[in-house]
């Protein structure tokens, strides 16, 4: 636990300060968490005995945002499936890979780069900054109040085979939490409330699916955590799993709720 705190420290404020500057800082710090994620990813499957495209996929993951950076549009309608294209005919013209490796080298580059880059659509929104906030503060509020309700109160587990720590009663806490931090951001910013709890409680439901995903991928290959790289968070995809389901719901959401 102190080690998470401590951790905590220094890496919640510097988080926020680089959301606070946007632009190429924080474009930096989406490709260092979404490179370093797509090496533990790839890690984990080797450690199950599985090959991938290593190199390849932390590459077209470093590509696809920086593409996404430099212009939004063209990146998700022309470049994304550009590289898709190109890698496949690549390989397919080296035939040193089973499809298998292919295969998990793409689902690392669509369940980690292409989720996060919608951290940077979102931050280059109308009051980016602001929403950029939002889903990180109910990413952590969510987190910790799945992690203390359930430690303390939890008795109904969620889903035992997956997450055996995970409780009904704290992802509860996660949806309702969220849902409040939503509320107050609303009548802040939209002087509206019904909406943005409905916002609220589809990114707290999102993030607890996020959650359940990575530990079914620990689960699967019997790891407790993903790397040591956060000292008492473990590695990068137990600290930003619920933020890779919660970014891409956020900028979706907002407009199917009209509030862009």
């Amino acid at each position: 636990m102190l080690k998470r705190i401590l951790t905590a420290l220094w890496g919640i404020p510097l988080i926020l300060w680089y959301i606070y500057l946007g632009d190429q800082v924080f474009f930096i710090l989406v490709e260092i968490i979404a490179c370093f994620g797509l090496y533990e990813f790839y890690n984990l499957l080797e450690k199950k005995g599985h090959k991938t495209l290593k190199l390849e996929g932390i590459i077209a993951g470093f590509l696809y945002l920086l593409f996404l950076y430099l212009e939004t549009r063209w990146a998700m309608r022309i470049f994304l499936p550009l590289l898709i294209l190109s890698i496949l005919i690549y390989e397919l013209i080296k035939k040193e890979h089973s499809i298998i490796e292919i295969s998990l080298t793409f689902l690392g580059f669509f369940y980690i780069p292409l989720l996060l880059g919608y951290l940077i659509v979102l931050r280059n929104l109308p009051l980016g900054k602001q929403l950029t906030y939002l889903i990180i503060l109910i990413t952590w509020i969510g987190d910790s109040a799945a992690f203390f309700v359930g430690k303390f109160f939890g008795k109904h587990k969620l889903a035992p085979s997956i997450s055996p720590n995970k409780t009904i009663e704290g992802s509860l806490a996660a949806i309702i939490s969220s849902a409040i931090v939503a509320l107050i951001f609303g009548g802040i910013y939209y002087e509206r409330y019904f909406l943005p709890a409905i916002l609220g409680v589809t990114l707290g439901i999102m993030g607890q699916l996020g959650d359940l995903v990575e530990s079914m991928l620990k689960r699967e290959i019997g790891t407790k955590d993903s790397s040591s790289l956060l000292p008492g968070h473990g590695g990068i995809l137990d600290r930003f799993d619920s933020l890779m389901f919660i970014a891409p719901t956020t900028y979706y959401m907002l407009y199917i709720l009209k509030l862009l």
